[in-house]
């Protein structure tokens, strides 16, 4: 199972004894993108291609349009990931959400085995 250290509002999450606290599994997929979408294109000085555009709507009216190019955002964002096959969206009441279909590789490293997958 994959690891990596665990983010909790921008920063690295302690744990009470003052070690460096680690998600795992598909814990550690969801902090990758989510860090992918609220960083700005270009702000990492070893990743410049990764991040998104998002940030560019803060402010704007949440029109019809507005909503679909952050959809649209949103979800080039997530497939710029190797890990991610597909990635669609919708807004729902509570705002966009984010569904992704990862690769079988991504799937054997995040998830604990043995574990019986059906495919569809």
């Amino acid at each position: 199972m994959y690891r990596d250290w665990k983010w909790q509002d921008g920063d690295f999450l302690l744990s009470p004894r003052g070690d460096a606290a680690l998600a795992e599994g598909m814990e550690v997929l969801r902090q990758d993108l989510l860090a992918r979408l609220v960083s700005p294109r270009g702000s990492h000085w070893a990743f410049p291609l990764e991040g998104s555009d998002l940030l560019d709507y803060v402010g704007a009216p949440l029109d019809d349009l507005t909503r679909t190019e952050v959809l649209q955002e949103a979800e080039r964002t997530l497939l710029e990931d190797p890990r991610v096959l597909e990635a669609w969206g919708e807004w729902t009441e509570g705002g966009l959400r984010l569904t992704a279909r990862l690769t079988e590789e991504a799937l054997s490293l995040l998830l604990p085995w043995p574990l019986e997958v059906t495919r569809g």
